[in-house]
């Protein structure tokens, strides 16, 4: 593309093309349909497009719902409007031929779904029902679709979207979670200030009409590419455990909660409804993007202990039951790697009073910050598999599968409101190594 047909594309995204440059772009799209391909192409990218298309749905409405007045009562539509309709046109023409597929939407198999209800499709939805979706909008409940290439996608309500093609979804408000499995690799998500393209992994992401954007790596990894609009363009790779916020406005920051549904990866904006509202620590924007994972009564056997370690789980110790007042609590997945970081505080603001439980490695140096907010429970309960080098540790026991490391469990009686709790590791110990601690939250009983 040259300089000139450039920034006439420019001045159109921005909305500040002249009455000549709006009848040279007119002229240029009709010169080769690679042009078009191009123009497609940016739309897409910039959701131009969407609001073209959408343009042209309610003016066919008004269309079918009033009848035409007589040629003596028109009314001349302004140059430059009709010159955008005519290129909007164009455009909607031209999909049919630009884009990988002509077929009307992409074909999906639904897996699961609770309390859908999916606008334009008439009938009621049924599992494992095949149907062609393109442009949706999900009004209400959750529904999981798998797509080709093994790629599994949740849509949790509101959501507004558009298949642009096998391997293109444009995200223009909502929240999903996608699980991509070998041979999906460069599944791709479109929104206004960026695309997320997937290198096999499962990730979740929210996008707000206005255009805030979040998305956070629970394994694997992403690709984040910014938009032109971006103040930078460097393409950002988020690995397991790290999130990020993006917008055209505000540029990319650190994400640093993000509440997950127990027993799937839907992700929440708004701060959680149950015992922990926020999570937050001192260590600002800058490179960070890890997050802390939120997960209500997720405190359990077998789930996972930290954001940033993919094996590592909570069990019962051997021969005994896993602590009944513990299971249920909201768990808190921490950042392993933070361990080591001396001056770190992690603040937890409660809703509620409620119990905090802080799970220690049983062997090794206790802070003395622990010692004097929390009481020891004389409980325990340990995580694993850990790496074999993990098997020296003092607090470990080897098992077939890999060792485990015994934590004790800690309790504090907390009010609500804000509680900050300090480093994992106030000095080393000679031969031991520092672990990160553990998190679990649980409202008080009601006297």
């Amino acid at each position: 593309m040259n300089e000139p047909e450039k920034t006439l594309l420019d001045h159109w995204m921005e909305g500040t093309l002249t009455d000549q440059e709006e009848l040279r772009l007119e002229q240029w799209l009709k010169e080769d349909p690679q042009n078009m391909r191009q123009f497609v192409t940016a739309n897409i990218r910039e959701q131009h497009l969407k609001e073209a298309v959408r343009s042209l749905y309610h003016a066919n409405e008004v269309h079918q719902k009033v009848e035409p007045k007589s040629s003596q009562s028109s009314v001349a539509l302004p140059r430059r409007a009709s010159l955008a309709l005519g290129i909007a046109l164009t455009l909607f023409v031209a999909l049919w031929f630009v884009l990988p597929s002509r077929s009307p939407g992409v074909q999906v198999n639904v897996i699961a779904m609770s309390d859908a209800k999916l606008a334009g499709v008439s009938g009621s939805l049924s599992v494992g029902q095949m149907m062609s979706l393109g442009s949706f909008r999900l009004e209400s409940g959750s529904m999981e679709l798998m797509l080709p290439r093994s790629v599994r996608v949740e849509f949790i309500a509101p959501v507004e979207a558009v298949f642009v093609d096998d391997t293109h979804l444009q995200l223009i408000e909502g929240r999903l979670s996608a699980d991509v499995g070998r041979g999906g690799e460069g599944f791709t998500v479109l929104t206004a200030a960026g695309r997320v393209v997937d290198q096999g992994t499962s990730f979740g992401l929210e996008v707000e009409r206005e255009g805030e954007a979040r998305v956070a790596v629970f394994s694997g990894s992403i690709e984040f590419h910014p938009a032109d609009t971006m103040s930078s363009r460097e393409v950002v790779t988020l690995t397991e455990g790290e999130a990020l916020k993006f917008s055209a406005r505000n540029g990319l920051r650190r994400w640093q909660q993000v509440a997950i549904e127990a027993d799937r990866l839907g992700l929440s904006r708004v701060a959680t409804q149950g015992v922990v509202r926020e999570v937050h620590d001192n260590l600002g924007e800058g490179d960070l993007r890890p997050f802390y994972a939120v997960l209500p009564q997720g405190m359990k056997p077998g789930a996972l202990a930290f954001n940033d370690k993919p094996n590592p789980v909570w069990e019962a110790e051997p021969g005994k039951p896993f602590p009944m007042w513990l299971e249920g609590a909201d768990l808190i997945r921490t950042y392993y790697n933070f361990r080591y970081i001396e001056d770190y505080e992690l603040t937890l603001v409660l809703n509620k009073p409620a119990d905090v439980y802080l799970l220690v490695v049983s062997q090794g140096h206790i802070p003395d910050w622990v010692q004097d907010r929390f009481e020891p429970t004389g409980e325990s309960i340990r995580a694993g598999t850990w790496h074999p080098t993990m098997g020296t540790h003092p607090a470990a026991t080897a098992t077939p599968n890999g060792p485990y490391l015994k934590f004790a469990i800690w309790k504090c009686e907390a009010e609500a409101g804000p509680l900050t709790l300090g480093a994992p590791l106030e000095y080393r110990v000679p031969g031991i190594q520092s672990l990160m601690y553990g998190l679990a939250v649980k409202a008080k009983s009601s006297p």
